[in-house]
């Protein structure tokens, strides 16, 4: 029997993800249903990564038409919170504070990603880093947002992928921290400055830093608005083909954001196996530090490789159920809840050519492997 504090799925309600972005109520509901049936007692729900998924007012974020949850008005997705209480089931909301529609946030990103989404025109993605114009800012607003719009969750979880790389604009901002810090000047730090997942140990902790003052910020703004909720961010972590590594100093973070817990990931089951679960799991819990572990799912995203994975997504399931039992994280989010359409992270015509009818079937071939991660006892029918 796992003693995992929080046991649920982790998916998203924004354009092009997939997995429950194009789910109706009923979808939902037969969702919650089967979380439920399987003790599970946690639920996140992303609605802003490279595009939004919930009606926000606020200027810099894209509404795009067809989304369920913006065309309801939010209505639907405050009765997903509603009936996931009703089952037991705590709701957090995530949103990726690093990445937006270009055209919409109006400042010009780092880097840019072309995403195709059904129906429409492909829309330009913007990476920022940490040292952006108004990156603090805008994540805070959201944060705000989010909990005056959905006021019944549980926690709030901010990420902030791609932030931290060392890029040449940011050499004056770093070098600033550097020579206040005692550290090497931007210009000795060597080549590459990507701290996932080579080695730099000062602009690690410049990164780390920088991230900190919006995590920070953040704190201090949903306190002050009464939020007593928890908060969650990722630590991200790599595997490469020759390389294992992990973003953020650990004990800075600890020490500037002593409650929060981290997320970590590892979707690869495949590459470093046991190196990933010492950088995902032990690593943290070392440093004091409550983590929450983000498997592969129902999900078909690949990376550097094709589909279908070097491995069988059960195998895949398998393996993490093996290591979650061994190196026991304080919660677990099996990224993807199912699809009922295609989209980055899971598509039902890859999940078709593994020999699933749909979404809901790959859910419960999961739910069915995943038996000995039960956290609470089942509900009497």
């Amino acid at each position: 029997m796992s003693t995992l504090a929080e046991y649920g799925f982790w998916d998203y309600t924004t354009p092009g993800a997939g997995g429950i972005e194009q789910f109706s109520r009923d979808d939902y509901l037969t969702l919650l249903d089967d979380m439920a049936a399987a003790a599970m007692d946690s639920l996140m729900i992303c609605v802003k990564w490279s595009t939004t998924g919930y009606r926000s007012c606020l200027p810099f974020l894209d509404q795009l038409s067809g989304n369920p949850v913006i065309a309801s008005d939010n209505a639907l997705l405050r009765e997903v919170i509603d009936e996931a209480a009703a089952r037991g089931i705590k709701v957090w909301l995530g949103a990726v504070v690093s990445i937006y529609a270009a055209e919409k946030y109006g400042i010009a990103p780092y880097e840019m990603h072309e995403m195709t989404l059904p129906g429409t025109a492909p829309l330009g993605v913007g990476v920022y880093d940490a040292d952006s114009s108004e990156f603090t800012e805008r994540a805070v607003q959201i944060a705000e947002e989010l909990i005056t719009l959905f006021p019944g969750i549980h926690g709030l979880e901010i990420e902030m992928e791609g932030s931290g790389k060392g890029l040449p604009h940011r050499a004056a901002a770093y070098n600033a921290w550097a020579e206040a810090n005692g550290r090497v000047p931007f210009e000795q730090l060597g080549r590459p400055l990507d701290p996932r997942p080579f080695d730099v140990p000062d602009w690690r902790d410049y990164a780390t830093a920088r991230r900190l003052d919006t995590l920070e910020a953040i704190e201090r703004a949903v306190r002050a608005n009464g939020f007593s909720g928890k908060l969650a961010t990722i630590l991200e972590t790599a595997a490469t083909p020759y390389a294992a590594g992990q973003e953020i100093n650990l004990d800075v973070f600890k020490g500037r954001c002593p409650t929060w817990t981290a997320i970590t990931y590892e979707y690869d089951k495949w590459r470093h196996r046991h190196a990933m679960m010492d950088f995902c799991i032990e690593q943290p819990r070392s440093a004091g530090i409550p983590v929450h572990y983000l498997p592969r799912g129902v999900m078909t995203w690949t990376y550097g490789c094709d589909w279908p994975l070097p491995i069988a997504l059960e195998e895949s399931w398998r393996r993490d159920i093996e290591d979650v039992a061994r190196f026991r994280p304080d919660g677990l989010w099996w990224f993807g809840a199912g699809a009922v359409g295609e989209g980055a992270h899971v598509s039902t015509s890859r999940l078709n050519a593994i020999g699933y009818t749909d979404g809901v079937a790959a859910r419960r071939a999961l739910l069915k492997a995943a038996e000995p991660l039960r956290t609470r006892p089942l509900k009497a029918s």
